[in-house]
């Protein structure tokens, strides 16, 4: 966690060092946060947990969080360049009062090697799609002169290009 410290508020920095204390688990972080497309108060953090004990892990993230089982989606994924389908959970967190915004993912041990190799090809793109991103969320952002529509077809654009796959076809998510 200390490798992105300096993007987060001290607030939030905190926050997530409790959190990861918590539920016992490493917060893998990845996408923007680790890149340096990040806008703090505009981008989410994106957070991987792989844990030994999905089930109890999946508590303490409800419990920390104060969440109910609403607002986790059951997951089945397909990562780029393999056949194996990975099953875990989702749930995203917002913090409006400290511009906190967070999609969370927890997985199985048994996917740690699938996860990790998803996680550096999302953290390691290519400087100029890294570079495309970061205008295009500041002409989205900051000078809202793109739609949304148009900013998230050229982010999704960018990213399947890059990673051989459709986006919305390597992921179903479930309420439960």
């Amino acid at each position: 966690m200390e490798e992105i410290k300096h993007r987060l508020t001290e607030q939030n920095y905190h926050f997530l060092k409790k959190f990861q204390e918590y539920i016992g688990s490493e917060l893998i972080f990845f996408g923007s946060i680790k890149r340096c497309d990040f806008l703090q108060k505009y981008s989410d953090i994106d957070i991987a947990i792989i844990s030994d004990n999905v089930e109890n892990t999946l508590v303490k993230l409800k419990n920390f969080l104060n969440m109910d089982n609403q607002k986790i989606r059951k997951i089945f994924q397909k990562f780029p360049n393999t056949n194996n389908i990975v099953h875990g959970y989702k749930t995203n967190y917002n913090d409006i009062n400290n511009d906190l915004s967070l999609e969370i993912i927890l997985y199985d041990e048994k996917y740690r090697t699938q996860v990790i190799n998803s996680v550096n090809d999302i953290n390691n793109f290519p400087f100029y799609i890294t570079y495309i991103l970061f205008i295009i969320k500041i002409l989205y952002y900051k000078l809202n002169m793109i739609s949304d529509k148009l900013f998230k077809y050229i982010k999704q654009f960018l990213m399947e290009n890059y990673l051989n796959q459709q986006l919305h076809d390597n992921l179903i998510a479930i309420k439960i």
